[in-house]
This record gives structure tokens, sequence and C-alpha cells, in this order.
């Protein structure tokens, strides 16, 4: 059944694609809905809609029923968070595609994924996808598409894929790369398994962003973001808290200049009054106060912005989201504990902290979110004590300020310098989010994420390839909470292979510092050394978990 056409403005001209086009199919893993706040996938999606030589589409789950993928050669999916792959595996289920990559013949498309998370580990997804696009995906996926015009004679997968390795940067394709783990379980070496492939892929990263279009190609009412103009104000954060998958797998942080930012918005003006800014912190802009001018000089229209810090929000900036509509301003703190804070590389103080509340009522707007977590290394119940009294004193100071405190629960990244860390049990979070909830309730709304979700989340963040068991039979029972306590049951009933490590072993484990990492085999910018020693084991010792 055809879906109901939907309304949508493009923002440019597509190309009409010549007949012998290749035929692409872009996936997200989620609804039509949540796939148009994607700037990413959008724009990646227009730049190969602008290409005579290619035949696009867009692909969601909600559209499944009216699509076929059989006249597709390639098939990429935009994978943003390391939960997206249960959705994968439905949409394979629903075309009836072989899970493994090395079940499927040459009749179906070669099937890829791109985005922040395969860029930093793809190793628990490698079973299923033919290969990956690391780092920023512009450039590569045009020289895809130039190689698989040179080899669209080549039938052969194997062929294909270590020709594709060889010829194209930024491609990693796990096939070609054997695997050996000691008896203990971590990675003992990692070998490409044919001549001439690059060990390790490189990150592709596009350094002059004023030559990217980043900035919204389609506006469509029937999304989260209703007929917003979205603009990419920063990528890449240049303070890399040692946490942050965010920072390390976008570095170097840059952005377009001021004047093409201009020309972005003045363009998405003459389709609609709303503007959403982009970036990890788009005030790290260095033009920000004058882009601020610029929104500040329009009349009658609409400004959202993503996250801030504390520190970098000034009366000016204030002002200019107030002018614009905003109704909450958003900053990250982490913790209320200002020499935690440092320990995470956050150089974030209290009195800024202070400071961005008043100016946020100060200037009008209503509410202020902050984001929070427990479970940071060397993290100590007086941490938390101190989160209670930060979120009292701000309420006392500004006590018209509707206040909401957002809770995660620390998960480890591959690629950050907290790759080496342990995380805690789900029970010791458990505690720690109650504490502070019960001790917040008169003065914030407190907004915890789930730690169970957070537990599945640390397996695939630092797994392995080992991992595919686990993921195809979390598919098969739901993917909900339920669904993760029975597929836990299953597996010890079963008992692990012998190459399975636990699953705690996966998600709580402190790495050792010469241990070989199953995402060694990507090079992502910053050299692993460099990394153990921003992680800060050597300046503050082990981590600490906490006792409930």
């Amino acid at each position: 059944m055809k879906p109901a056409a939907r309304a949508e403005t493009y923002l440019y001209t597509p190309t009409l694609p010549s007949p012998d086009a290749i035929r692409l199919g872009l996936m997200y893993p989620y609804t039509y809905a949540v796939s148009m706040s994607s700037l990413g996938y959008l724009n990646l999606f227009r730049q190969m809609d602008q290409r005579a030589d290619v035949a696009v589409r867009r692909i969601t789950t909600d559209d499944l029923a009216s699509e076929s993928i059989q006249d597709l050669e390639l098939m990429g999916f935009s994978f943003s968070f390391e939960l997206d792959i249960i959705e994968v595996m439905k949409i394979f289920t629903h075309f009836c595609i072989p899970l493994m990559a090395s079940e499927r013949n040459n009749d179906l498309p070669l099937i890829f994924a791109g985005g922040p998370v395969p860029t930093t580990n793809p190793e628990p997804y490698a079973d299923f996808f033919d290969f990956f696009i690391i780092g920023d995906g512009e450039e590569t996926l045009d020289a895809l598409i130039e190689f698989s015009k040179r080899y669209r004679h080549i039938q052969d997968r194997r062929e294909k894929l270590i020709a594709l390795a060889r010829e194209v940067a930024g491609i990693y394709i796990p096939s070609l790369y054997d695997i050996e783990y000691l008896t203990t379980g971590e990675v003992a070496a990692i070998h490409p398994a044919v001549p001439d492939i690059p060990m390790p892929v490189q990150k592709q990263t596009v350094s002059d962003m004023s030559e990217v279009i980043s900035a919204s190609p389609i506006l469509t009412s029937d999304t989260i973001f209703s007929n917003t103009f979205l603009v990419e104000v920063m990528r890449g954060c240049a303070h890399r808290c040692r946490f942050c998958l965010a920072s390390y797998a976008t570095l170097p942080a840059r952005g377009p200049t001021l004047e093409r930012l201009e020309q972005h918005i003045e363009h998405g003006l003459q389709y609609t009054r709303k503007i959403g800014l982009l970036g990890v912190l788009i005030a790290d802009h260095p033009e920000f106060s004058a882009l601020c001018d610029f929104l500040k000089s329009k009349s009658d229209i609409e400004v959202t912005a993503a996250s801030l810090r504390a520190d970098t929000l000034t009366p000016h900036i204030g002002e200019t989201f107030k002018h614009g509509g905003q109704q909450t301003v958003t900053i990250a703190v982490e913790s209320g504990s200002e020499p935690l804070r440092h320990r995470i590389n956050k150089h974030l103080s209290t009195e800024a902290i202070y400071r961005a509340a008043e100016i946020v009522a100060n200037v009008g707007i209503p509410a202020m979110k902050l984001y929070g977590m427990v479970g940071l290394p060397n993290e100590t119940w007086d941490d938390l004590d101190q989160t209670i009294a930060l979120m009292k004193g701000l309420k006392k100071a500004n006590p018209k300020l509707k206040l909401s405190l957002g809770c995660s629960t620390f998960v480890p990244k591959a690629a950050t310098p907290f790759q080496w860390m342990p995380r805690e049990s789900t029970k010791q979070l458990q505690a720690k989010q109650e504490y502070l909830r019960k001790n917040l309730v008169k003065t914030c709304e407190f907004r915890p994420s789930s730690p169970k979700w957070d537990y599945v989340q640390a397996l695939f963040s630092r797994g392995d390839r080992r991992m595919s068991r686990f993921i195809v039979e979390f598919a098969k029972q739901g993917a909900n909470l339920g669904a993760l306590n029975r597929t836990l049951k299953q597996m010890h009933a079963q008992g692990s292979p012998v190459d399975l490590p636990s699953l705690d072993w996966y998600a709580l484990r402190k790495r050792t510092v010469d241990e070989i990492f199953p995402w060694d085999s990507l090079f992502l910018g910053v050299p692993k050394d460099v990394l153990y020693r921003e992680s800060g084991i050597e300046k503050y010792g082990d981590p600490l978990l906490s006792p409930v």
C-alpha cells in the first residue's frame, strides 16, 4: 500500500537521473518524521539527488510496505545511536535480507552504514554490513558512486569489496580483516586478510565547512521540527571532555564562515520563519556574536538552538534567543561538583553556571534544562551532594526560573579518553539516580535515563563482532527491557560460546593500558597514547567504583 503523499518543499532543484544512473537507497532506521529532522541524512540525500548519475530514494520504517529493494545497487543506513541496529534488523527481515553479510548472494545490493556510531566502533555490527563509511560522508559518498560506476560490471561481492577497500579512502570492510582473541577474551591481533588494504582505516574529514551545504534541503510539517530550517553552525568541539563521543568523533572543531551562515539563513527565510541552529557547541563559532546580531535584525522569526556551554552564554546570546521565542535554554554541566568536572576535563566553574541561570532569568526565558550524569569515573557520593546543592542554589537564586535536570548514566565510549574506564553496575547507578530524585523532588523536574537501556548501550559501545549473537537474539525477543531480561536468561541457560565473554565483561570492565581494542583497525585522528594521557588515569589514578 502506497503511503499518502507528504507535503514537502524542496529548497533546491533535483537533477533528473540518467537511464543508467547508480540506484541508491538511503535508509533511515526510524520513521519519516524522525528522518526529516536529521540534517546529515537529508544533506547526503540532496548531494546524491543533484547528481544525474545517481537515482536515489529515501526509505524510512513507516514506508517499508510500499518499497522494494530489488532494483538497488547500494543500500546505505544512517546510524547515529547504538540501538539503531535493532531497527536495522527489522528492515533486513522485512526485505528478506539475510542478517549476516556473509550469507548474501550477488543479487542483493551492497549494504553499508555511516554516522557517529560506526565511525567510532563498527565492530558489534560488523557481521551485518558489507562496509562502513568512516568519518564525514560527503566526500566518501561521492567517491563511492564513482567507484560503483567503474566496477558495475563485476558481480562477485568479495571481488568488488576488495577493490573498494583498496581504492576509496575512509571505507572499512570488516570481512577483509581477521581478528584473533586471547583465551581471556581480549583481542590478540588484527590482520588484513588480503594485501594492499589500509590498516588502520583513516577517518575522512571535511575541512572547509564553507564548501559544504549543511542546511535543510527539504521542509515539511510532518516532522519533529515542523517547517524549521536547520543550519549547522559548528561541527566538532574543541573542549574534548574525556567522556564525549560527539567531540572526539568529529574533531577538529570547525564551521562555515559567518557570510555562508547568513547566506544559508537568508535562503531558509524565503520559505519559513523558523530557524534551528545545530552543532555540538554553536557558541564556539568565532563569529557567533555577529550571527546573533544578524538574527536579531530579522523580525517575526523563531530561533531554536542546541545545547550551550554555560561559560559561553552572554546576555547578548540570551537576548537573541528571547527575540527568537525560545522557551528553554539547555546547558550541559555533567555534575554539580567542580572538582569532578575538572577530572573529566570539563573546565566549567560553578560561578559560570550560576551566571548562565541569571542571564536566562533576566532576559525573560522561562526555563533552563541542565544535563547531568552519574557514574563518572572517580565520582563519590559527595559529588552527588554537590549536584543537589547546585540545583537548590540555582532555584533559590532564580525562584521564577523553571529548572529541570536530565540525568543519564556514564557509558564509556570507544575512541574517547574514557574508553579504558569501567562502568558501574545497574544497581549502583539506579541507587544514585534515586538519591538525586529524592533530594530534588521540590527543586526541579528530574528526568533520569534508564540504567538498563544504558547498560545495553554500553554493551555495544565497546563491543566486538562476537556481539552479533546477542544482537540477533535480542532483536528476536522484541528488543524491549523485558526482551533484555529474556535474552540474558536464554543466553545464560544455553551457555555462552567459548569465544564469547560475559555481557558484564563487555559493559562494565576496566580496560588495561596496553589492550588491543576491536576498533583499533580505525584511526580517527588522535593517537591512542594521546587518548590515554588525556584519560587522567596517570593523574588521578584508577577510577573508583562507589559502593551502594
